[in-house]
């Protein structure tokens, strides 16, 4: 286009929006103008409705500085080929409203070369938008949940389904246990990084609410007088959602906002506890899940290792030594007397010194052993060590050691010491049954051999 057809194009453009205008107003629908350089000539009155501004605010301004930032390059490229003649039905971008929000927008444009005009029809297609976005993140989230076997997983999948919808960048998981324990974060994440002990100290104080009162807690910087005592100066809202099952709540999901995101609104909370309601119960199907695999494997009354676990971990041992990397020893052991401990105190006192057996020997074990119960009173240690066998015949040493001070069980004193056998890979068995069966026969011997 000449310089010449420039101010006809505008005084075309000038004369043909008024005369549209009241046609205009009547849809529901926002009838845009624009010239050739992108600003708005007309808007027609459902304009204020979608993008939050009059119709004379929008008027000489350029359209596409509404249009959200990573959305303009297509927008922009979609314009040019509405301009070269090219009707576009069914555009969707994002606008930013006056008030912040983001709205998403089907558009329909042409371009009208007479009067120098790109004439576009703008449906507000946010409320769809939302309800398919939750719908995928709620179905993401369901199947993440029947999917997923890690705890800090599953709360990830879940933090990006949070992040499609709200300001959800920063998220915490906090659970409690019956037991009075601290409160554990499976999952964090925010994005200031790293968290001052102050900070912990905070956000656990206000999880320790939100699970208590096992309700929803919103509490926002200038509104809520208990927002002054937050110890991080740029944090603007706090939003904590109880994570509620029938048998209780188990925990809290924090969501935080900083001073240059938007908080939550009164419908993100809402699609907050839902969400919140399917991540507890995942949770506590994790949890049982865990139980459930760690009674298999291990001893109920001891917490050891039980023989299936055992013989898992026996196999990795004996693999590593055929590999040079370690030198392995198998130790058995069995409570001299045991039976007279039973019968003469009863079996609640046999199972204390059981336990108080189990912890001791715990103690003298080196971090690359392992120690299983594998019957009443037979316990078996893997022993493992780089530098030889030698290594591992004085872990032994220690171990018998150990037991020389008795025991005090229930206000009794109980001198109940262990008979040990000692068998090494692959001199005296080079298969797992062999080696157990040595270090058994080996244990036989010394309990035979004792006066």
């Amino acid at each position: 286009m000449s310089e010449k057809t420039v101010p006809l194009a505008g005084s075309l453009a000038s004369a043909f929006a008024p005369a549209l205008a009241p046609a205009f107003d009547l849809l529901l629908d926002a009838v845009c103008m624009v010239d050739e350089q992108g600003r708005f000539v007309h808007v027609s009155a459902a304009g204020l409705q979608i993008f939050g501004y009059t119709p004379q605010e929008l008027i000489g301004r350029r359209m596409i500085d509404l249009v959200l930032p990573e959305d303009r390059e297509r927008t922009l490229q979609a314009a040019q080929r509405v301009m070269a003649g090219q009707a576009h039905l069914n555009f969707e971008n994002r606008y930013l409203r006056k008030d912040g929000q983001v709205v998403h927008l089907l558009w329909s444009a042409r371009w009208l070369p007479e009067a120098g005009l790109r004439v576009a029809v703008a449906r507000d297609i946010t409320e769809r938008k939302r309800a398919e976005q939750i719908q995928a993140a709620t179905y993401a989230i369901s199947e993440a949940v029947h999917r997923v076997q890690d705890l800090g997983m599953l709360c990830q999948e879940v933090h990006q389904s949070i992040a499609a919808l709200m300001q959800g960048h920063n998220l915490a998981v906090a659970l409690h246990d019956e037991a009075g324990r601290p409160l554990s974060f499976p999952y964090w994440a925010d994005r200031r990084g790293p968290v001052s002990p102050e900070r912990w100290a905070n956000l656990s104080a206000f999880c320790h609410e939100v699970i208590q009162r096992g309700e929803v807690r919103m509490v926002r910087r200038g509104v809520d007088p208990e927002a002054d005592a937050w110890v991080d100066p740029e944090l603007q809202c706090r939003v904590g959602v109880p994570l509620s099952t029938p048998s209780g709540v188990i925990g809290a999901l924090v969501l935080k906002s900083y001073g240059d995101e938007a908080g939550c609104s009164e419908q993100d909370l809402a699609l907050l506890q839902y969400i919140c309601t399917q991540l507890a119960t995942a949770i506590e199907r994790l949890q049982l899940y865990g139980r459930l695999r760690h009674l298999s494997h291990h001893d109920a009354l001891t917490g050891l290792p039980n023989r299936a676990l055992l013989r898992d971990r026996l196999s990795l041992a004996m693999a590593r030594a055929r590999r040079g990397e370690s030198f392995l020893s198998v130790l058995y052991l069995d409570l001299d007397r045991f039976k007279e401990v039973n019968d003469t105190h009863g079996h609640l006192v046999g199972d204390h010194l059981l336990q108080a057996f189990a912890d001791r020997l715990k103690a003298q074990l080196r971090a690359s052993d392992t120690v299983a119960r594998v019957g009443g009173d037979e316990f078996v240690v893997l022993l493992e060590s780089p530098k030889g066998l030698a290594g591992n015949r004085a872990a032994a040493d220690k171990i018998r050691q150990a037991f020389a001070p008795p025991f005090e069980v229930d206000g009794r004193v109980l001198a109940i010491q262990p008979s040990l056998g000692l068998a090494d890979f692959p001199a005296d068995g080079e298969e797992e049954g062999q080696l157990l069966s040595a270090a058994d026969q080996a244990m036989y011997s010394a309990k035979g051999a004792r006066p």
